[in-house]
């Protein structure tokens, strides 16, 4: 009985200094397992946190944001993190990059705290292999492309008419709307071209390829 009570007992002690720790790390998934690189910044820019960042990307971890050698996805990263603490609220923005071939990636940031003073947090994941397409799905894109360009131009030409004065007198909250409004269509518009133009670009890079093979 005496040995069992002892078997108990050690049972309920804390493990041993660091023990705990090294399980901990080796079942804590990470997120370059999953192909994304993630930061966590405080409200001055300095980095309070990384994971995956040099194994993902490549490229050392920056100290802080905006980095002293900036480059088109720290560029991108910091212009994220700027986003969403304006908007309180998350975001997200595509970035290229040329290195030994042009790659592709998505940038997510939100702040961590209330109304996006404090901390922010940014995910990075490459989405390069997604351009490579096939002849069916660069149509399908160009197509689409096409179809929401017709109701969004005449959006915006509802947006113009109304900033016009021609239908009435706009309050000052009225007018920042709908100069909101214009700014998210125009940003549609434009992310439309670049993915018509990316669809089209892959489509030929495609073509060559097989024609070459």
């Amino acid at each position: 009985m005496r040995k069992k009570t002892d078997r108990s007992r050690k049972r309920d002690q804390p493990p041993a200094q660091g023990e705990g720790r090294r399980e901990t790390a080796q079942e804590d998934p990470t997120f370059d397992s999953v192909g994304a690189a993630f930061l966590v910044v405080d409200r001055a820019g300095w980095v309070l946190r990384s994971d995956g960042w040099e194994r993902v990307l490549k490229t050392p971890t920056p100290a802080r944001l905006p980095a002293e050698e900036p480059n088109a996805l720290l560029e991108g990263v910091t212009a994220a993190v700027e986003e969403a603490r304006r908007l309180a609220g998350p975001t997200r923005r595509m970035v290229s990059l040329e290195l030994d071939r042009e790659r592709f990636y998505t940038v997510s940031a939100g702040p961590i705290g209330g109304r996006g003073e404090g901390a922010a947090a940014a995910l990075v994941m490459e989405i390069t292999e997604l351009f490579s397409l096939g002849p069916r799905e660069g149509d399908a894109i160009r197509q689409l492309a096409h179809d929401l360009r017709t109701p969004l131009t005449s959006m915006s030409g509802a947006v113009e008419l109304l900033e016009s004065g021609r239908l009435g007198q706009l309050s000052p909250e009225q007018v920042r709307l709908l100069e909101m409004l214009g700014k998210g269509m125009q940003m549609m518009m434009s992310l439309l071209d670049d993915a018509s133009a990316r669809a089209k670009a892959a489509q030929e890079a495609g073509a060559r390829k097989r024609a070459s093979a």
